[in-house]
């Protein structure tokens, strides 16, 4: 493709070259060629997720495992440094 490209490009009969390539007749764009290389099944499919009940599940799991106050001491600790080196 890139030597076709190329050769076009340093040919010096370039207009014999893009007349012989016939884009009216090579260049179409057919639906039903796509639309038969689409899997319906894929783009149907149904997801029965609880998205809610997931972000109650990671919050629960958050506080349980104590990472919030992790969070909060950052918070703090990082406003404190921010604070005094602002100054």
């Amino acid at each position: 493709m890139l030597d076709l490209a190329h050769h076009l490009v340093t040919s010096t009969d370039l207009a014999s070259h893009i007349s012989a390539i016939d884009f009216a007749n090579n260049f179409h764009f057919n639906l039903a060629d796509i639309h038969s290389h689409i899997n319906m099944d894929l783009i149907a499919q149904e997801f029965k997720q609880d998205v809610m009940g997931d972000i109650g599940k990671g919050w629960n799991r958050f506080v349980s495992s104590g990472q919030i106050w992790a969070l909060l001491i950052g918070v703090v600790v990082g406003y404190l440094f921010r604070s005094i080196t602002n100054a």
